[in-house]
């Protein structure tokens, strides 16, 4: 495999104990070594996963989903930004394939209509993987994110999964979860996080918020994107990553900010903290309160005007297997 070497096959080539731990060990995976870098590093612990993995084994998961296309922004293959996350396949549910470090596997039917080849390797389908992210995820939140990251990169779309992957996947573990996240699903969100904050809104009670409107003065002139925005209340909420916290971007935040406030638009931040983090036992109680004081404005003084255009992105990624 591309990147990847068993010791097994340095030694046979000729290469000595020495030089052979000389060479960059794969997070997890014992008996491998990388003999030369990939562009994606995520690719380096696929690849590796797959020479470790039983035969029959099928690539699942994230590491699909970074074989269709998902960007490691959205998708780094760790848990936390540092710790990576095992490299997940299917064996068949009557298979004696056995854990090993690195890997995980989960038992589970897999048909032949769920399946695309990468380096003569079965790997899941787009709809297959998107399904699959959505059920694992667990918790709401997370499921909401998979299924919206799915759809903004094109591995299925809305009717794919509720015409065909969900009914063929009728009491799979967790496939509930998919058909939640499947209602308020939008190919429109820009980060994982700022998916987890549409969730905390509608948990709120608030009402199905507009993802990533463009947003103009009463003049036509551009204001800037919000990340949530309910138009009849002028309320909208921002998920400031940390990339808002890189080169200019905080000066310009707060300009564009102050102009959508300037419309008569009701503002909320909201970070890593308020979204997963120690702040998330009072997000939903921010956002009401945000809602409400929105409501209470004086509608006269509105001078915003919202469109929410296409994408334009291409349904189907060139990295597909």
């Amino acid at each position: 495999m591309d990147g990847v070497l068993t010791v097994e096959e340095l030694r046979t080539g000729g290469m000595t104990r020495p030089f052979v731990d000389l060479l960059p060990r794969i997070d997890g995976l014992v008996g491998l070594r990388q003999s030369h870098a990939l562009k994606d590093s995520r690719l380096t612990r696929i690849h590796a996963a797959l020479v470790a993995a039983p035969k029959e084994a099928i690539l699942s998961g994230w590491a699909a989903a970074v074989l269709h296309g998902i960007p490691s922004d959205f998708l780094d293959g760790t848990s936390d930004g540092s710790h990576p996350t095992p490299v997940e396949f299917i064996v068949p549910p009557d298979g004696g394939a056995h854990q090993r470090g690195g890997l995980r596997l989960r038992w589970a039917p897999c048909q032949i209509e769920d399946l695309v080849r990468y380096h003569g390797r079965p790997v899941t389908n787009g709809m297959r993987t998107t399904a699959d992210l959505t059920r694992w995820a667990v918790y709401p939140e997370k499921a909401l994110a998979a299924i919206d990251m799915s759809l903004r990169h094109g591995l299925t779309t809305r009717r794919e999964l509720a015409q065909v992957q969900v009914p063929r996947m009728k009491g799979y573990r967790g496939i509930q979860l998919v058909r939640d996240a499947l209602l308020v699903a939008s190919d429109r969100a820009e980060s994982p996080r700022e998916s987890e904050l549409r969730y905390y809104w509608l948990e709120s009670g608030l009402p199905f918020p507009r993802v990533n409107p463009e947003v103009y003065d009463g003049r036509g002139r551009f204001m800037g994107r919000i990340d949530l925005l309910d138009y009849e209340s002028g309320y909208g909420a921002e998920y400031n990553g940390h990339w808002h916290e890189m080169w200019d971007r905080p000066v310009r935040d707060v300009r564009r900010l102050a102009g959508l406030r300037s419309l008569n638009l009701t503002m909320d931040e909201f970070t890593k903290a308020d979204v997963g983090g120690p702040g998330i036992g009072g997000i939903n109680s921010r956002l009401r309160a945000g809602y409400d004081l929105a409501l209470a404005r004086d509608g006269r003084h509105d001078a915003f005007q919202i469109t929410t255009p296409s994408l334009g992105l291409a349904r189907k990624s060139p990295h597909r297997p």
